[in-house]
């Protein structure tokens, strides 16, 4: 069973880092950039990739994939998430489902994405009582998604049911400097 047919996945890449200082997707992950290493992640399991980004980073992010088969898509308005997905679900033709992707929540396992991808409900992984993610949004929530005004949360839009997994470094969340240090070992670790 093929559990990327009509599945994609949009790679959130357009925040400012302001809190961190720097660009958060082209963080060092072992050899490659953090966006590198989570696209071809994505990509190993044949999911189709769209990377929302925006203009300062475009053609780092592009330098970056230049040997991926992901779509860079930079929106008029990168300050929404909802807007940011709306523009990849723009590019996207009849998905299924997508798999939301945060550059700075990278914690997740393949085994995690799969399991995802078996669902047929929106939903995101748990690890010890706390949701995480990526955020798998299905067909009639895609749907909702889409006709929604950019600014409106995620959370007000679809309910999303919580599915229990194993992933030590679910929560791991790359927002300050501070925050590198977990960064560095979850490297070391994978």
């Amino acid at each position: 069973m093929n559990l990327a047919k009509n599945a994609f996945a949009i790679v959130l890449a357009a925040g400012k880092s302001k809190r961190l200082g720097r660009p958060k997707a082209l963080l060092k992950c072992g050899e490659e950039t953090l966006i590198k290493f989570i696209v071809d992640k994505l990509e190993s399991i044949n999911l189709k990739v769209v990377v929302i980004t925006n203009l300062e980073l475009e053609k780092l992010i592009a330098k970056s994939l230049k040997s991926n088969n992901s779509k860079i898509i930079v929106p008029e308005n990168t300050e929404y998430r909802t807007g940011n997905l709306i523009a990849g679900l723009n590019v996207i033709k009849n998905p299924e489902k997508i798999l939301v992707v945060p550059i700075d929540r990278p914690g997740w396992s393949l085994d995690t994405l799969k399991h995802l991808l078996k669902m047929n409900v929106t939903c995101c992984p748990e690890f010890q009582g706390k949701g995480g993610h990526p955020l798998l949004i299905c067909k009639n929530d895609l749907e909702k998604l889409s006709k929604s005004s950019i600014d409106t949360p995620l959370n007000t839009i679809f309910t999303t049911k919580r599915i229990l997994v194993k992933d030590q470094y679910l929560h791991l969340n790359i927002d300050t400097p501070e925050d590198l240090i977990l960064f560095k070992k979850f490297i070391t670790e994978i």
